[in-house]
């Protein structure tokens, strides 16, 4: 399940338009069964996901939106409905029971008028997808469900792009982050790439200083958690470190 940004301050990209308009020309079609928004893990999917509710809500008050968030696991964890920007009804997975979750569903099903659209926006990936009504599918790269809609016209995917350096920049200074940067979160001996990178007391010169080492991840980029900055660098050095061979007795 990805992090969840309804109800709070996030930052819209200059692409966001772009493709909400994309994703919106799939769904004038009506063969179309459900569209797939996927990309590089940490780049921003679930706040896509809710700029995405927003402005369909804004655009189409009287439709019915179904938002459901699902586990890596593809187990259903939270599902709302929601009718002209306002909730309508929400149940979170407390258990393995999934009931409550369902009756939110099949409520507002049976109460929406036939002459207005129904859509579902889900968070995570499906095993697979509702029949009675089009889909859009926000999902970091999950092999199940792009076999799922391999080859099928009528299941287009869409990957979102990697945030440019001066994109993070502007995020971190938009949304006031506070980042800690008291200390340098790196270390420069093992990251040879930032040997002539200046450490300044600054957000934006920390956001360039990640920027050469996760590249346009807004995740590792925008985060305001050091402990986990210096979590994923470490890991990042694991991988990239040569592993030791064992010699092989003839």
């Amino acid at each position: 399940m990805e992090h969840e940004y309804l109800g709070q301050d996030f930052y819209v990209r200059s692409c966001y338009s772009k493709y909400y308009k994309y994703v919106k020309r799939w769904l004038d079609y009506p063969g179309t069964e459900v569209v797939t928004v996927t990309g590089t893990p940490g780049i921003g999917k679930s706040i896509f996901y809710a700029y995405f509710l927003k402005r369909f809500s804004f655009e189409d008050k009287e439709a019915t939106i179904i938002t459901v968030s699902i586990s890596r696991e593809s187990v259903l964890k939270k599902a709302a409905a929601w009718k002209g920007g306002k909730m309508l009804g929400s149940a979170v997975d407390e258990s393995t029971d999934s009931s409550a979750m369902k009756a939110v569903i099949d409520k507002a099903k049976t109460e929406r008028q036939a002459t207005h659209r129904l859509i579902y926006l889900i968070d995570g990936p499906p095993k697979i997808h509702p029949g009675d009504a089009q889909s859009v599918v926000f999902v970091s790269p999950n092999d199940a469900w792009f076999s799922y809609i391999r080859k099928d016209w009528t299941r287009p995917m869409v990957v979102m792009p990697l945030w440019t350096m001066k994109e993070l920049v502007a995020a971190a200074i938009e949304l006031d982050l506070r980042m800690r940067v008291d200390k340098h979160p790196f270390d420069e001996e093992s990251m040879g790439a930032l040997e002539d990178v200046p450490v300044a007391p600054m957000v934006a010169d920390l956001v360039e200083q990640r920027f050469h080492i996760f590249g346009g991840v807004a995740r590792e980029c925008l985060s305001t958690y050091e402990e986990f900055v210096k979590e994923q660098q470490d890991r990042i050095l694991r991988m990239n470190s040569p592993r030791r061979m064992t010699p092989v007795e003839e």
